[in-house]
């Protein structure tokens, strides 16, 4: 059995293993990061050792044409790759989405280094922390150095001597691969739920099908339609490294066999010159500084999301994106994306159905970008020896046939998506079937208001709550999503609810919810001096304006002032400083006369109204409101209610909003106790748990075991 049939049978082995036992299966990815470290451990010196080596048996000419032939097939992989990307948008059906908030909403927009990233100031840094364009820059001064340098035969031919002791080392590591790819498969087939399968299908199946076109067909076809080299011995001869390459989600390990799969291709056709094993081993490492087809295709996320969003990006902006999408996409994906959906105006949120896909596609993109590499060496070889062949028969068979694949592939994959896919928006059901997380204590939630109980004197506001054995919590009656508010089934729940059971838990007594005014001000103030209430818990800003009226709490949680707005109109709202000189925006805003001060001193442009809540201005059809300003976090629970709306962090971010309890004026000891609990909470992760289940909707969903042969068949486990 040859090395590339036992790579596919472990990975079809592994994967079978990851289905039979599931998610005890996770344990082996352990081996599987162990298998790629030993790949990745001589890629880095083999890169430096064969571009010095490449470039030094080269002359001076020889180099120039190098880079000028060789740019242009890359330039024109590119244009292939991004034609397959930008015809995607033809499969996709239609669907509507949105999300819990993203911590990414608060954090900056990533800044790349380029600087860092491409020149290398420090060339040993470097090679240590793998930053691999600034390696093969100056690999490539290095070499282009050496080109001139007298005597230089004895160095080249050491360097060749070191980078062959270097392939012996990949060659045994390789010998590893089936144990290693048995491992990752069944760890990733074990721990993939089905859940985050089903959110991404779409853009996975329609990636798989283009990524595979392009890596069976269309690049291979180039090389047969360009050279001797017939279509099917570009893929037969290279199937190890290509299998590789997809079990392990990394090219970079397989550039030495890469290398050698190229060479024996020239070989075999005769295609082979005197500076042919130099040339690639000067095109595969410089390939790796530069996009590949993978990436390009990657770009089609952008398009997908557009698709998503309902707000398809129209033809005319396809060449922004392909420029803007290749330029970025020297940094990584995960720069890239981000900034382009802003370029584009789509919902940030997307980005965190690429970040899910990535398990998958990640692997496929590998197989492509593995094909790429081969390809551009190639026809990068072929160029600059002179057996490229321009033969426009050959040329035309081979681009009706190509059409012909891609619109076979366009029609089926649009066929089975409108089959299988369910277009009904179902994520606004994730926040009515949300439960309380821990245990609670007997509640009654009143719906009307309740007699107030008798109090004593100020200052006695603890001793009475231990009396009676009951704590009154004041709660909006028209709910505060996602902070307190009835689910489907009538309960009162949110992460506000979870803190007063917390708090009455810890003091020993039940709980009543007794029903208090959507306005700050008088209000609460004489709802809690007049014992109604004990405690206002249910979305509440800490603000000065209340000075004399009731006191807060020490804050529990620290927000951030953003706004809701709809998905077209996401980027009029990402730029602060651009923000504040539209004197033709009308931005909607709570009654919050502290944070209005403060809104209006910052966006003095904008024309600020007061609305009765968030529900005035979702009901709002008339175009009035361009946004709203809103506490982010909680703008987000609104938009999975209503998808076609987004949450928007400017930068620079306005401010931070501390919530706090407000608690009756003069009632130091209960105050002290309040904030001691406070501080227990945030001490032994209480807070921190119920943000990631209410705000990011992390546990919004009850946890389902992993679906196996052994548990779900068989029943041998629990």
């Amino acid at each position: 059995m040859t090395l590339s049939s036992r790579i596919l049978f472990a990975l079809i082995l592994g994967v079978g293993a990851g289905l039979f036992f599931g998610e005890p299966m996770g344990a082996l990815a352990v081996a599987g990061d162990a298998f790629v470290r030993l790949l990745q451990m001589t890629v880095l010196p083999y890169v430096m050792v064969s571009l010095v080596a490449g470039l030094g048996h080269l002359d001076y000419a020889e180099a120039r044409s190098l880079s000028l032939r060789g740019g242009l097939i890359l330039v024109l992989l590119w244009a292939v790759s991004f034609a397959m990307a930008a015809s995607m948008a033809l499969v996709f059906p239609s669907i509507e989405s949105a999300s819990f908030f993203s911590s990414s909403l608060t954090e900056p927009s990533p800044q790349v280094d380029f600087l860092g990233l491409y020149i290398p100031s420090n060339p040993f840094h470097s090679l240590a922390n793998n930053v691999v364009p600034a390696v093969v820059l100056f690999s490539i001064c290095l070499g282009a150095a050496v080109i001139g340098v007298e005597g230089k035969a004895s160095l080249v031919r050491g360097l060749d001597t070191l980078g062959a002791a270097l392939l012996r080392v990949t060659d045994f590591v390789v010998r590893l691969t089936p144990f290693g790819v048995f491992a990752i498969g069944a760890s990733a087939a074990g721990t993939m739920t089905v859940d985050e399968f089903e959110k991404v299908q779409v853009y996975l199946l329609s990636y798989i099908v283009f990524s595979l076109i392009l890596t069976f067909w269309l690049l291979p076809g180039l090389v047969s339609a360009l050279t001797t080299i017939r279509h099917r011995d570009v893929i037969w001869l290279t199937r190890d490294a290509l299998v590789t390459a997809f079990a392990t989600g990394s090219v970079f390990v397989v550039i030495p066999l890469l290398a050698e799969r190229s060479r024996e291709l020239l070989q075999r056709y005769e295609l082979e010159t005197e500076d042919s094993t130099a040339l690639i081993n000067v095109i595969i490492p410089v390939s790796n500084s530069f996009p590949h087809a993978a990436k390009v295709l990657t770009l089609s996320f952008v398009i997908f999301a557009g698709w998503f969003a309902d707000t398809p990006i129209p033809l005319s902006q396809y060449p922004i994106l392909a420029a803007s999408g290749i330029a970025s996409s020297f940094a990584s994906a995960n720069v890239a994306i981000p900034f382009l959906l802003d370029l584009m105006r789509l919902p940030h949120d997307l980005f965190q159905l690429f970040i899910a896909t990535g398990v998958l596609n990640a692997r496929f993109g590998t197989l492509l970008a593995a094909m790429h590499v081969l390809v551009l060496s190639l026809l990068g070889v072929c160029a600059l020896t002179g057996s490229l062949r321009l033969r426009w028969g050959r040329l035309v068979r081979f681009g009706v046939t190509t059409l012909a694949v891609v619109g076979l592939a366009l029609l089926g994959t649009r066929l089975l998506l409108v089959t299988i896919v369910d277009d009904a928006y179902h994520d606004d059901q994730i926040v009515w079937t949300m439960h309380l997380t821990r245990d609670t204590v007997p509640a009654v939630v009143h719906a009307d208001p309740p007699a107030t109980p008798a109090v004593g004197p100020v200052g006695t506001r603890l001793s009475t709550i231990l009396e009676r054995g009951v704590l009154r919590v004041g709660y909006r009656p028209e709910g505060a999503l996602p902070m307190n508010f009835r689910n489907a089934e009538g309960e009162r729940v949110g992460l506000d609810v979870e803190m007063a059971h917390s708090l009455a838990r810890g003091l020993g007594v039940s709980l009543e919810f007794v029903p208090v005014s959507s306005k700050f001000g008088a209000n609460f103030g004489d709802a809690l001096a007049s014992g109604y209430c004990d405690i206002v818990m249910s979305r509440a800003p800490l603000t000065l304006a209340n000075v004399g009226v009731f006191e807060y709490s020490q804050p529990y949680l620290d927000l951030t002032i953003g706004f809701i707005v709809r998905d077209h109109r996401r980027t009029d709202f990402l730029d602060r400083e651009r923000l504040a000189q539209r004197e033709d925006m009308t931005i909607a805003m709570p009654d919050a006369p502290y944070y209005r001060t403060r809104i209006a001193r910052l966006l003095p442009g904008p024309e600020l109204v007061t609305v009765t809540g968030m529900e005035e201005f979702l009901a709002d059809e008339s175009g009035r409101f361009d946004g709203m300003v809103f506490v982010a976090e909680l703008a987000s629970a609104w938009t999975l209610l209503r998808p076609e709306f987004t949450t928007v962090v400017p930068e620079p971010p306005l401010q931070g909003v501390p919530m706090a309890y407000p608690l009756p004026l003069g009632e130091t000891a209960w105050k002290n106790v309040v904030d001691n609990w406070i501080v227990l909470k945030r001490g032994d992760g209480t807070i921190d748990q119920l943000y990631d289940h209410w705000i990011l909707g992390r546990t919004a969903k009850d946890p389902v075991p992993r679906w196996s042969v052994a548990r779900d068949v068989l029943g041998w486990m629990d």
